[in-house]
């Protein structure tokens, strides 16, 4: 061995930086004891590893695991050119543990081809106390700001792209739990009054793989709206391959509806010259005030303060998207107050209105914060139940109907004026081809039918039963429904 020899070994001998000598097949020749450290492997075991694929899990910033085709050697062997500067994760799996580092390689030496190299030299260093300094993640965890991250992938497909995170800022806002959001697409969050040219300008920048920025009405798991302003930005790998997008978003929905407002009294505001920072306040709480009561005159009946009609569509939808995409049954149904123009005309409609008001309230208590309820018209309240287990729906639906049947046992205002409703229902889990505006029709038949049965009584079409239009009795208008 000549005397720089000599020098070189001793160099890599005692250097503070993992050196690997890899041959032609892949295989190691020679480690360094800092490589050997740093790996916690003899030089045989090393031997015995390197060409061992399944031996290893490398992984890259984004958590990825890395091909074997990734890999700085294999990339070297294969294209003859240097890797510079690749930082790579090393998870130890037996203590759960990822170590960092910062990996060169570079060949050799070229054979006749051109191209393999007969050697490939590997150095590296452990960062693993400069990456683990902070936790992203723990910063993306506890921000206040939702968070999102999707897979880069299927953009235009039905369930794409599929939600692989959501910090717990998001979860809380919009009610999903993490487990419900895992696999999801974001659409879950959209209504049917989400603006679509924002959604297509979201999609194409997605399939660009560009970032943007848009303000969006979104909806909680129960249906309450609320507006967004979201970032949205590709998230790239070492090669820079777009792998995911992240969505960073923001409740502005007292922020876009004082805008709103502001525009409409700026002439109003001009001529208010006292106390500015006295004003500011004032206005602010208008604001404040005016907004809840326009979303609740949008979303809520005036009369019952239950979800109007709107607002039961809206959460009925939802409802029947969740149920088709878990193959639950649904329960759908028609609660209609009995001889409800009697009693307006002849106890007056002062008193129908409390008759109204009290039902909606014994409704509102008896189902599930998630059912979705409301008041769809005159004297009828609908619901939709999504049948999460084996249950009777005759049974709650026919609780219900005794329930209304006692108020006047509980409620003062009612006092010796016995009220009870009619019935109808649907039960089914074929969903694929219905939509909300059907089963509602199938509701309201069986309405009919529990009508002329002598009302206060339940009827419930059960999955198997024939619904089609051609035998179901012909439904009641609004006029003669009323008569009833």
């Amino acid at each position: 061995m000549s005397f720089n020899n000599v020098n070189l070994f001793n160099l890599l001998e005692n250097t503070q930086i993992g050196v690997v000598i890899h041959n032609a097949s892949g295989a190691v020749e020679y480690a360094n004891p800092a490589a050997a450290s740093m790996l916690s492997l003899s030089l045989e075991e090393l031997k015995d590893k390197s060409m061992d694929v399944e031996a290893w899990e490398f992984i890259d910033r984004q958590n990825r695991r890395l091909s074997y085709d990734e890999l700085p050697v294999v990339r070297v062997l294969s294209t003859g050119k240097p890797v510079d500067n690749q930082i790579l994760g090393i998870i130890d799996k037996t203590i759960e543990k990822t170590a960092w580092f910062n990996v060169n390689a570079y060949p050799e030496k070229h054979s006749g081809n051109g191209i393999t190299p007969p050697f490939v030299v590997v150095y590296f260093t452990n960062i693993t106390t400069k990456i683990n300094d902070f936790s992203y993640k723990d910063i993306v965890q506890n921000s206040q700001d939702m968070i999102l991250v999707t897979e880069a992938k299927n953009i235009n497909a039905p369930l794409s792209p599929k939600i692989i995170y959501a910090n717990e800022a998001l979860c809380k806002h919009t009610e999903y739990s993490l487990e419900e959001l895992i696999g999801e697409t974001p659409r879950i969050f959209q209504g049917t009054l989400t603006d679509k040219a924002s959604t297509d300008r979201i999609r194409q920048a997605l399939i660009e793989q560009h970032p943007c920025t848009e303000t969006l009405l979104n909806y909680t798991k129960t249906g309450t709206p609320f507006w967004v302003q979201m970032n949205i930005f590709p998230l790239t790998n070492d090669f820079g391959e777009v792998t995911h997008f992240a969505a960073v978003q923001r409740n502005v929905s007292e922020m876009k509806f004082q805008s709103e407002q502001l525009d409409k009294r700026n002439s109003e505001l001009k001529r208010i010259k006292h106390d500015l920072e006295s004003l500011v306040h004032e206005r602010t709480s208008e604001l404040r005030d005016a907004n809840l009561k326009l979303e609740k005159l949008a979303y809520f009946d005036a009369l019952t303060n239950i979800p109007n009609r709107r607002a039961f569509m809206d959460a009925f939808s939802k409802s029947l998207m969740f149920a088709k995409r878990n193959s639950y049954e649904v329960l759908v149904g028609i609660a209609d107050v009995d001889h409800f123009k009697s009693i307006n005309d002849n106890l007056g409609h002062g008193f129908g209105d409390e008759v109204l008001t009290i039902v909606a309230q014994t409704m509102q208590s008896f189902f599930r914060s998630e059912d979705a309820i409301g008041r769809i018209g005159g004297e009828e309240f609908a619901f939709c139940i999504v049948l999460l287990s084996q249950v009777s729906p005759h049974q709650i639906l026919d609780r219900l109907r005794q329930k209304v049947s006692k108020l006047h046992e509980t409620q003062p205002l009612l006092k010796s004026h016995k009220i009870t409703v009619s019935i109808g229902a649907v039960q089914t889990n074929e969903l694929q081809h219905k939509s909300p505006k059907q089963l509602l029709t199938y509701a309201d038949k069986a309405l009919y039918k529990a009508k002329n049965s002598g009302r206060n009584t339940v009827e419930c079409i059960q999955e198997g039963e024939n619904i089609s239009p051609i035998s179901a009795p012909k439904p009641l208008d609004d006029k003669s429904r009323k008569v009833l």
